[in-house]
């Protein structure tokens, strides 16, 4: 009678389990269309056995029935891995893209009105004024056609110093939800803990949603997973603990210097900057992750100007040289738009310095001392056209706040040996120290004595005459080389192939960063599909189940029917 009372509970414990698995297969056909939902499996074993007795060949024992072992996630950690890996450097990618399509559709390249259409304007005033210099009307032209094109020069320096300010916005932005995400994960670390904690329940729900905020996070900032025993997971963002046990590490925006206007961001516990940006991102090791650090990459750390990028001729020794280019190269050449504000304000550096030059023409004397001094060249420069106007020294291109020489009295030998005072027009240099006396897009401007009078322009002799070898210098001017477009290459431009050389590189910067984030979009959907494969809902593989499900829930409950009539049986034929 007890073994057959026993047999009962075979026929319960059926029941539970399948009614288990019923329940576990209608949850996954009810989230079926659930974003970042993973696929629950039912693993059945066998409850225990007893033990009868012994045979000749082993152990006689009978079994006492089924019980759900596990209720698991059909997840693949290493398709996991995979996928955020990929999707962080699709984010890295499309970060500078979006980057450098923006900064490109300031200088006008995608619309009707360009730079280049300015510099080619500069090119057709001087052309006008080459061929009458004293030309009244030529002057003017020239002198408005340069106001104009500084104009737009440092509209166009503005707006991508603005452009990397406001960034600041998306900075604080992206780092902010850093702080949230993992602030959240921590949250459901503990929830899985508390639900897990006593063995019976596995928290397959809670940790579908901390998954999905860890595809999220992958594609802010490049991450690692750590899974502890307890069914929680340490997480490390950018090789620094993000999110322990018993706490989030956060993330904060601080001026990347005293005074300046852009942010980067550090770990508030210990303080450390987050990325290291001087460090070349590249494929092979995985450092070009995360879209917070492709905007950080692509921006640039500070706003730079011509003087930031070294040129051999400014330095005193091949190694002083070489030091500076190292420097260059880890912190501006990979930086896209500083790198593209240095190369811009070099080449307006470079136009509006050699105009000036050939107007206003430097030599060099030295004094009774030894001194020497670059001095206005009275001999070579011209002077302005018309009674009162017979001025030397009147530059097209003003610094705002450094007048291009002052006067001074020095005592030099004559052609005998005899000491004699001579006042000169001694240039006021610039100093890669002092902004202010740069030639940078920041601060020059039209000189206003020229805007008042064109006339002052000094392309005329002392007698009187058109000074055309001055006007002839000018035009040859378009068809020299002055600079490299990067200090890393040999090949001089001119203006004109300088400009192309800039646009065209931005452009395929642009266009390889785009490209490169297409490819990781496609391998980021491919190695999703191949995870939905896992973890994703079949309707047709769950109804399967149902039906297998509830054939063995029927099957049990038969059984139960069967044991049920033998007791009454029994019992029936006792009380007889």
């Amino acid at each position: 009678m007890a073994g057959t009372m026993g047999r009962m509970y075979i026929g319960t414990s059926g029941l539970q389990a399948h009614q288990n698995a019923i329940n576990t297969t209608a949850h996954n056909l009810t989230n079926l269309d659930t974003e970042g939902y993973s696929r629950q499996q039912v693993l059945l074993t066998d409850l225990s056995y007893q033990k009868l007795g012994y045979t000749k060949v082993g152990i006689k024992q009978t079994g006492l029935g089924t019980r759900v072992e596990e209720t698991r996630t059909t997840r693949d950690k290493y398709l996991d891995n995979k996928y955020r890996l990929q999707s962080s450097r699709q984010q890295y990618y499309q970060a500078k893209s979006e980057v450098i399509l923006e900064t490109q559709e300031y200088f006008g390249e995608t619309e009707g009105s360009t730079f280049r259409d300015y510099m080619e304007n500069m090119w057709g005033a001087i052309q006008e004024v080459q061929k009458t210099p004293n030309g009244y009307v030529e002057r003017t032209a020239l002198v408005a056609t340069a106001a104009s094109f500084v104009e737009r020069a440092t509209e166009i320096y503005n707006q991508l110093r603005d452009y990397q300010k406001n960034l600041n916005d998306e900075i604080q932005s992206q780092a902010d939800e850093i702080n949230s995400i993992a602030t959240k994960i921590y949250d459901l670390n503990q929830k899985i803990l508390k639900c897990e904690a006593g063995e019976i329940e596995t928290a397959n729900d809670y940790k579908d949603a901390r998954n999905q905020l860890l595809d999220e996070l992958s594609g802010l900032i490049s991450i690692e997973i750590k899974e502890q025993s307890n069914g929680t997971v340490n997480v490390y963002a950018e090789q620094h603990l993000l999110v322990s046990d018993d706490r989030t590490f956060e993330i904060g925006t601080e001026p990347v210097a005293p005074g300046s206007d852009l942010l980067t961001v550090f770990w508030k516990a210990d303080e450390t900057d987050v990325f290291n940006l001087e460090r070349i991102s590249v494929a092979g090791d995985n450092s070009d992750t995360g879209s917070l650090k492709g905007m950080l990459s692509a921006r640039g750390d500070y706003t730079p100007d011509y003087t930031h990028i070294p040129l051999r001729e400014n330095f005193n020794t091949e190694a002083e040289y070489q030091d500076a280019l190292v420097n260059y190269n880890r912190t501006l050449s990979n930086r896209d738009v500083s790198a593209m504000i240095a190369q811009f304000d070099q080449l307006i550096h470079g136009m509006v310095t050699k105009i000036n030059d050939v107007l206003c023409p430097n030599t060099t004397i030295t004094d009774v001392n030894g001194i020497a001094y670059t001095v206005l060249d009275t001999e070579k420069a011209g002077k302005g056209f018309g009674e009162g106007n017979e001025v030397q020294g009147i530059e097209l291109f003003v610094r705002k706040g450094v007048e291009r020489y002052r006067e001074q009295t020095i005592t030099v030998l004559d052609e005998n040996g005899n000491q004699t005072q001579q006042t000169v027009k001694i240039f006021n240099p610039e100093n890669p120290d002092d902004y202010y006396s740069l030639y940078t897009v920041g601060q020059i401007q039209v000189n206003d004595r020229l805007v008042k009078d064109p006339a002052l322009l000094p392309l005329t002799r002392v007698n009187g005459e058109e000074y055309q070898a001055v006007a002839d210098e000018l035009l040859q001017l378009w068809n020299n080389d002055f600079a490299t477009l990067d200090p890393n290459t040999l090949v001089m431009n001119n203006f004109n192939n300088y400009y192309a050389a800039m646009v065209g590189d931005y452009a395929n910067k642009g266009y390889t960063y785009s490209s490169i984030a297409d490819k990781q979009a496609t391998l980021v959907n491919e190695v999703n599909n191949q995870r939905q494969e896992v973890v994703g809902v079949s309707s047709d593989e769950e109804l399967t189940n149902l039906i297998k499900y509830q054939h063995a829930y029927n099957a049990s409950s038969r059984y139960i029917t069967v044991v049920s009539d033998m007791i009454a049986h029994i019992i029936e034929k006792l009380g007889a």
